[in-house]
């Protein structure tokens, strides 16, 4: 109870965040969307194999998603980004359940082929709820869902087909990837591949609204390029089934950052981090780090190694930035170690000096 608690808490935020950016007298394009995924599940754990009561190969699964989002209106050489919340399910075999999806959205066109035609991008960030968790009696071999509520992470890349002012046709391939980020054990996590066809209701689209793409970005303007991040986090995690402690993680990133354009952002990342069941000293760590700026979020990902302290691993981190003010942002990352093992959430606040 107290980890959904934290999650509906976090969700809430994230409402918040969003209501207060939009809240400024500016004009947006109101776009609600309805996809459906069908998608092959990446079988990386037995119980998905075969393992399970019913012996069944778990391989398919299917998300069903409506989506609300706004677009800022009147400058046609603005990236065409778009952003709101959504709404979903999750349709797979009853032995893991029927979890119901709330989460943020966030897209924009890569690049443009004509005024009807673009090829874009979409994230998604949130929560899935309602998953049938592991239990050491009744379900001891599920490793793949430890708790009822986990984490919702989608990637998607899509051709988008302008059939009218109001409507567009979209196509394309999508990754999801479900899991707790070892806030409950077992955590082995739930990941599928495969398409995705929507459709798109504008309603109050104007024509050439946006012509702009990652692409075509605007350049920034002279001895406006650097910024800095700062932001401190915390999380809480477990390390292994057996084992019922829940261990505290804590950090601070530094994070100057160079703008290539309005849309990209590279720059070097200094990392520290107090890691309970680890180590009781902080280690540092230093990274790489590539961000996408559109309004509202910022979306960051980052390789790195720690080189001081007791963690010595590979480490990386992706996360999600929302814009409270133009210098205050929430952080919602996660952080993997040696490219595959998840390690903990990074829930935090974070202050941005420059531009």
């Amino acid at each position: 109870m107290k980890t959904n608690c934290r999650y509906i808490l976090l969700l809430l935020l994230v409402i918040v965040g969003f209501s207060t950016e939009t809240s400024a007298d500016t004009t947006y394009v109101h776009r609600l969307e309805a996809d459906v995924v069908p998608s092959g599940v990446i079988q990386n754990n037995n119980y998905l194999r075969g393992n399970n009561p019913q012996g069944e190969n778990i391989n398919t699964s299917t998300t069903l998603r409506l989506k609300y989002t706004l677009q800022q209106a009147g400058n046609p050489s603005a990236i065409g980004a778009y952003a709101g919340l959504g709404v979903g399910t999750v349709l797979t075999s009853s032995q893991l359940g029927t979890p119901v999806l709330a989460y943020i959205v966030q897209g924009a066109p890569i690049i443009n082929f004509s005024r009807h035609v673009s090829l874009n991008y979409e994230l998604n960030l949130g929560i899935a709820a309602g998953w049938k968790a592991y239990e050491s009696v009744i379900n001891e071999t599920n490793h793949v869902v430890g708790s009822r509520v986990m984490s919702y992470i989608g990637a998607d890349v899509f051709f988008r087909f302008m059939l009218g002012r109001h409507w567009d046709l979209n196509v394309g391939y999508g990754y999801a990837h479900s899991s707790n980020a070892n806030l409950r054990m077992p955590n082995e996590g739930f990941n599928t591949m495969g398409g995705r066809v929507s459709m798109a209701y504008y309603f109050n689209r104007r024509e050439n609204i946006s012509r702009a793409s990652l692409f075509t970005a605007e350049p920034v303007s002279q001895g406006h390029h650097w910024a800095w991040d700062i932001v401190a986090y915390g999380g809480w995690k477990k390390r292994s089934l057996g084992n019922p402690t829940t261990y505290t993680v804590a950090g601070l990133t530094v994070s100057p950052t160079y703008r290539l354009n309005s849309a990209f952002a590279l720059g070097p990342s200094l990392d520290g981090v107090y890691d309970d069941s680890v180590s009781p000293t902080m280690s540092l760590g230093l990274q790489a780090r590539a961000e996408l700026t559109m309004p509202i979020f910022r979306a960051s990902a980052g390789v790195g190694r720690y080189v001081v302290g007791g963690l010595d691993c590979f480490y990386e981190t992706l996360a999600m930035k929302i814009d409270l003010t133009r210098h205050f942002f929430l952080n919602i990352g996660y952080c993997l170690y040696n490219y595959n093992y998840t390690n903990n959430l990074m829930l935090g606040i974070g202050v941005r000096l420059g531009t």
